[in-house]
């Protein structure tokens, strides 16, 4: 599908530069464009790519407006991209198409209209599907689920199983029974191969316009809230929270019964083992997270360390031989 290069400014609310009746038919990046194709430069550090490119038009900020022989400038260059990838997508959805005859869906089950469901799906007792939300293909929905409006399951995923919880006892472990459920908000993206536990006590709650990327596990009781974002292989132990607007790195750690306040931003394979009460950006590893400034300034220290070892142990043995001078 082609669009004049002056209809998708008008789209995307974006700025025109040069003939406006230029036809665009694909969306790619710089580095693989065609005369015929529309790019972006998200990056303004980068823009020495615009010269090699040989895209017809390319979307980017105004700090670079003047690289720009035809495109869109653009107050956030990559959201006007994710905004044309919508129109560019072709396919569409996967599955995102009716209910598919091999699901199972239990018969005290709420599905609304518009929801898609994809092959092998199971939806257990008293579940709930918003309206306008597709689940994937393998998914298993548990009991006491509740899936708000416009929601996108990826395929294996697994929401609302027993969290991980046993009593010690003489004679072994003793199950706990989980009897809280899943409350998922509306416009929620959860990835595939996903695993949402189900509250031991209160639900787990995962706000309005989350985005969980695939293999996120999000433990009993916890709760994530708006827009935040979780990159794949992170795992939450029970009764974390997270605020709203929050992004976490992938394959980082919680330790449970913490919370992290809203607006903050955890760089990837980090442990967090205690509550971050501030806004801000946090790095760290094994030995929990701090300021990212702050660990910047570590990082560079560690590195040093062996020189600072070798001057000490110098400075020691000199020490050493003054003081035997003095006996």
């Amino acid at each position: 599908m082609g669009y004049a290069l002056a209809e998708l400014a008008r789209l995307t609310g974006t700025e025109l530069v040069g003939d406006g009746s230029f036809e665009v038919n694909e969306l790619t990046s710089l580095k693989s464009a065609s005369e015929s194709s529309l790019s972006f430069l998200s990056n303004d550090a980068r823009r020495a790519e615009l010269a090699n490119t040989k895209a017809g038009a390319v979307v980017v900020s105004k700090a670079v407006a003047s690289d720009l022989k035809r495109g869109l400038i653009s107050r956030d260059p990559y959201q006007t991209y994710a905004e044309l990838s919508v129109l560019f997508d072709t396919e569409g959805i996967p599955f995102a198409g009716g209910i598919h005859v091999t699901s199972e869906i239990d018969s005290t089950a709420v599905i609304a209209d518009n929801v898609s469901i994809g092959p092998g799906v199971v939806i257990g007792a008293d579940a709930v599907v918003g309206a306008g939300s597709v689940i994937g293909p393998n998914v298993t929905v548990y009991p006491k689920t509740q899936i708000g409006l416009d929601c996108l399951v990826g395929a294996s995923t697994v929401i609302g199983y027993d969290g991980f919880g046993f009593a010690r006892s003489e004679n072994g472990w003793v199950k706990i029974r989980q009897l809280g459920g899943v409350v998922i908000g509306d416009d929620v993206e959860i990835g595939a191969g996903c695993t949402i536990d189900r509250g031991a006590l209160d639900d787990t709650v995962i706000d309005d316009g989350v985005k969980l990327d695939n293999q996120v596990h999000i433990a009993h009781g916890c709760y994530i809230g708006a827009r935040t974002a979780i990159a794949g292989y992170v795992a939450l132990a029970g009764g974390t929270v997270i605020g709203s607007d929050v992004t976490v790195g992938g394959m980082t750690g919680f330790t449970g019964h913490l919370s992290v306040c809203d607006k903050v931003h955890i760089g990837a394979n980090a442990l967090v083992t205690q509550s971050i009460t501030v806004p801000g950006s946090y790095l760290g590893g094994s030995g929990s997270v701090m300021k990212a400034e702050d660990w910047r300034k570590n990082a560079v220290r560690f590195r040093q360390l062996d020189a600072i070892a070798r001057r000490l142990n110098t400075l020691e043995k000199y020490l050493d031989t003054e003081k035997r001078k003095d006996l």
